[in-house]
């Protein structure tokens, strides 16, 4: 899907609370403060709280956003279901059913409701390491799981219920470097995240900014690799200098055997465009072919 459809629709579904993002916690003062603040009666006062609180890892957040699954705000409510499923291992196994019920409360289907139904189901997932939702992207050999967490690609190795924040920290170039389906707390699509269908490698889909996009690729053993913006622009335009700030469009189109085929353009002219090919084995990009590809191709 084009950059340009993507935040059409995105953009439909209203702001989003995913910046600034520090993952190593408040201090405990601060803490403390957001834990305060949650008690408000002025909701926007407890929203403020609870964006305060996602970034930390305190102890007592899974507990304390629990009780604000039943608050009278659906942002508020969708945070909190977002904070419980992102501290899945710091909740004790013998309390998963509690949450799992209290989640379970906010599945509606209505379509008013869908941001808080989405993170609802990414929380029981987790919770229950049960992975058959929309909102996670898992290999077929059932090692793998990806769902979105900041933003990134979080990468949870079932065997040792451990995970990786993929693309952590983000770079200090100004891009975005987000999910799509980060926007609008939104199921990962197929053409979002494309396993190698017998290898464990993945291709995820990354915004880098409102207009351009690009392509991440991980694979066991070898860790992640970015397709950025001046190897996407060395590809299109070797013969020729192209100011990286150019808007980029790069989209998988699937898996040809061992090689990850992308279609990419990038550069003043629109109709600059190729075909683009990573190879596992040789872990190096390649161009397969030159011109603007076609939608269907």
């Amino acid at each position: 899907m084009r950059t340009k459809e993507l935040f059409s629709r995105c953009c439909a579904v209203g702001g989003i609370a995913l910046v600034a993002f520090g993952i190593t916690g408040s201090a405990g003062d601060n803490v403390a403060i957001a834990l305060g603040q949650i008690k408000n009666a002025d909701p926007d006062a407890r929203i403020e709280g609870v964006r305060q609180l996602l970034t930390s890892l305190d102890s007592r957040i899974p507990e304390t956003m629990l009780s604000l699954l039943t608050d009278q705000g659906d942002s508020i409510r969708r945070l909190a279901a977002r904070a419980i499923g992102s501290r899945w291992w710091q909740i004790p196994k013998d309390k998963t059913a509690d949450y799992t019920k209290a989640l379970a409360q906010n599945q509606k289907p209505e379509m008013d409701f869908e941001m808080e139904k989405n993170m609802a189901d990414r929380a029981i997932g987790l919770l229950t390491r049960q992975y058959d939702s929309k909102m996670f992207s898992k290999s077929p050999n059932g090692r793998w799981v990806i769902y979105e967490r900041y933003g990134l690609p979080c990468l949870i190795d079932t065997t040792t219920e451990t995970e990786e924040l993929l693309g952590w920290p983000r770079a200090e170039n100004g891009d975005m470097d987000m999910l799509v389906c980060a926007f609008g707390n939104e199921p990962i699509s197929d053409d979002q995240a494309v396993w190698h269908p017998s290898k464990e490698a993945i291709a995820l889909s990354v915004l880098l900014d409102r207009r351009s996009s690009t392509v991440w690729i991980w694979e066991h053993k070898v860790g992640l690799q970015k397709l950025l913006r001046s190897e996407l622009a060395r590809l299109l335009h070797p013969k020729g200098k192209v100011d990286e700030s150019y808007v980029t469009d790069a989209s998988i189109k699937g898996w040809k055997g061992d090689e990850l085929q992308v279609s990419a353009t990038g550069g003043l002219d629109e109709n600059d465009g190729a075909l683009l090919g990573w190879d596992l084995a040789k872990r190096k990009w390649r161009v397969i072919s030159r011109g603007k590809q076609k939608q269907s191709d």
